[in-house]
């Protein structure tokens, strides 16, 4: 078997694993943004437990990824929920740390304006701290999710599907070919995760936080039209990673 008539061959399993390790991906790297992002803004008002949160997320991070796998099987068994757990943990720091670098570093004189124009703590964080923490934890979002892929792939150490599932059966049976389609797979699919989350991320920061290169003074409508269809594709996301992870462990 070589290495280009092993796509034909292997298509239908290819397109199955590579959707079921997208699922699993997606629904892991979106609980740590639901989870993650709140619990930033939280350490944010309250910095004398900061450091302890991100201090236990540093330690949780730190943990090879067969040894945390080995540490989950007895609470969670074997497969995909286990697998999820593990790329969960990895994905939750960076999302953490840039919403809390992001919001952390926002100008005292930025907030002191907002507080004496009258709005109030709710109004400061959707109007100014998150839009101006954006590319921050965007940028965070983005290195979890193309991080999650690779991280996805050891899973199948552990009894989980998804592209690497591909990897070990090649590893175990030499089956070179194999192996390559395995992490050439995971490869596309992090780039376009990055792609793809990048739009989002343009689209959602504002002008003024642009390098003057990349500035297009476009008109409110067309930057409207452009968050409402980043914000359809994040929803759809999430949709479909819910969805998905519903029929994996149906």
């Amino acid at each position: 078997m070589d290495y280009f008539s092993i796509y034909v061959e292997e298509w239908d399993s290819l397109l199955e694993e590579f959707l079921r390790h997208l699922a699993m991906t997606s629904f892991s790297v979106v609980l740590a943004l639901i989870i993650a992002v709140p619990l930033g803004i939280f350490i944010t008002r309250n910095k004398a437990v900061s450091n302890v949160v991100i201090g236990i997320a540093n330690v949780m991070q730190s943990i090879p990824c067969m040894a945390l796998l080995a540490m989950g099987i007895p609470f969670l068994g074997v497969g995909e929920t286990l697998a999820i757990f593990m790329v969960f943990v990895y994905a939750f720091l960076p999302i953490l740390k840039n919403t809390y670098t992001g919001i952390s570093g926002i100008s005292p004189v930025s907030m002191e304006v907002a507080r004496g124009i009258g709005l109030t703590r709710m109004q400061q964080l959707r109007r100014v701290e998150l839009p101006m923490a954006m590319p921050y934890i965007m940028s965070g979002i983005r290195i979890a999710a193309v991080s999650s892929v690779g991280t996805m792939t050891i899973a199948a150490f552990a009894g989980a599907n998804g592209l690497g599932s591909f990897i070990q059966l090649g590893m175990n049976s030499l089956n070179y070919p194999m192996t390559i389609m395995g992490a050439v797979a995971a490869a596309l699919m992090a780039l376009t995760l990055d792609f793809l989350l990048g739009r989002v991320e343009r689209a959602f920061t504002s002008e003024g936080l642009l390098p003057q290169d990349q500035i297009k003074n476009l008109s409110l409508s067309v930057r409207s039209r452009r968050k409402a269809m980043a914000a359809a594709l994040c929803g759809a996301l999430l949709v479909v990673s819910v969805a998905s992870y519903a029929s994996i462990i149906a």
